[in-house]
């Protein structure tokens, strides 16, 4: 029994080390659209998947109970807002997040990454704060830091002016399932991260 575990669990940790391919296009204006194809073991599998496909009409009866299920879901994201904000005031957090971010960017080869999207919230000193916490990003991928000639390029603007989301993003990326794992286990187990969970639940209303 012992055998055929610790078999089943090398052969996952094999298979989580052969490399992935992911190939993508996403963009969000009213809707989400986009497509993804995931290559995997060498190219031996393939794995595509689409959205922004057009939908049937939905019902009036259909469509008030859809509206009222994303009233009670915004209901609840407001009244746990205050504890992700505690979270993110965790001493030690955005440097962790900082230094996941890094070890991301040594574990993704881009081979082509573009990304443009602009944010906003409700509330522009939610989405000050939002900024700040993405503002890493032009640091660790951004073009003048990467170089021009690297063919990655990240622009995230602010809208201040109310909610929004909207954008495009497109890559070609190659990664190693298991590495990616590890790092987000190790970020998962870090203090500052435990500290933060603690202090959302403590924050946040049941």
């Amino acid at each position: 029994m012992l055998l055929t575990v610790g078999g089943i669990l090398l052969l996952l940790i094999l298979l989580l080390a052969v490399p992935v391919n992911l190939v993508y296009a996403v963009r969000k204006e009213t809707n989400w659209a986009g497509r993804i194809v995931v290559y995997w073991m060498f190219g031996k599998v393939r794995f595509r998947l689409r959205s922004g496909r057009k939908r049937k009409p939905l019902k009036p009866q259909h469509r008030r109970r859809r509206l009222r299920r994303a009233s009670r879901v915004g209901r609840q994201v407001v009244r746990r807002r205050r504890g992700v904000f505690v979270a993110l005031r965790t001493p030690g957090l955005i440097r962790r997040v900082i230094k996941l971010l890094r070890d991301l960017s040594a574990a993704l080869r881009p081979r082509r990454l573009r990304v443009q999207f602009t944010i906003g919230m409700d509330d522009p000193a939610d989405t000050g704060r939002l900024w700040g916490l993405l503002a890493p990003l032009h640091l660790l991928f951004g073009t003048r830091s990467v170089g021009k000639s690297s063919g990655v390029s990240v622009v995230i603007t602010p809208d201040f002016l109310g909610p929004r989301f909207s954008g495009y993003s497109c890559a070609s990326v190659q990664f190693v399932p298991l590495q990616l794992i590890g790092l987000f286990i190790g970020f998962a187990l870090s203090t500052p991260f435990l500290r933060a969970t603690r202090a959302y639940l403590k924050r946040s209303p049941r």
